[in-house]
């Protein structure tokens, strides 16, 4: 009787089939770290950050906003928004589907920016 170890793969072909791009607009206080702990509740899902872009509000400088490119599934985007809408500082959080609405809003808050 030979025993083999049974492993299933971290990542199925199915699960990278399921993926997609999600835009997430966070509104959140302008603290010190807040960018440090929304990247760092991305990075432990294991959630892949295409693009970022954060500014503070150019009305109340005590306010922010991060606009991010992610590569995920749906329900793990939406685990992510209501974790992240669990921290203090964040005001709340929006997603959208795909990569168009990530466009939009970095030209948007690009001018801003400047």
């Amino acid at each position: 009787m030979t025993l083999q170890a049974h492993t299933t793969p971290l990542i199925t072909k199915m699960d990278i089939d399921m993926k997609q791009d999600f835009t997430l607009e966070i509104h959140s206080d302008n603290n010190f770290s807040v960018l440090n702990r929304i990247v760092n509740i991305l990075n432990r899902r294991r959630v892949r950050i295409k693009k970022l872009i954060a500014h503070e509000d150019e009305s109340d400088f005590k306010r922010g906003v991060a606009v991010v490119l992610l590569f995920t599934t749906p329900d793990l985007i939406e685990k992510v928004k209501h974790q992240l809408e669990k921290l203090i500082e964040v005001e709340h959080a929006v997603y959208y589907e795909g990569s168009g609405e990530y466009c939009e809003l970095s030209s948007k808050h690009a001018d801003q920016i400047v």
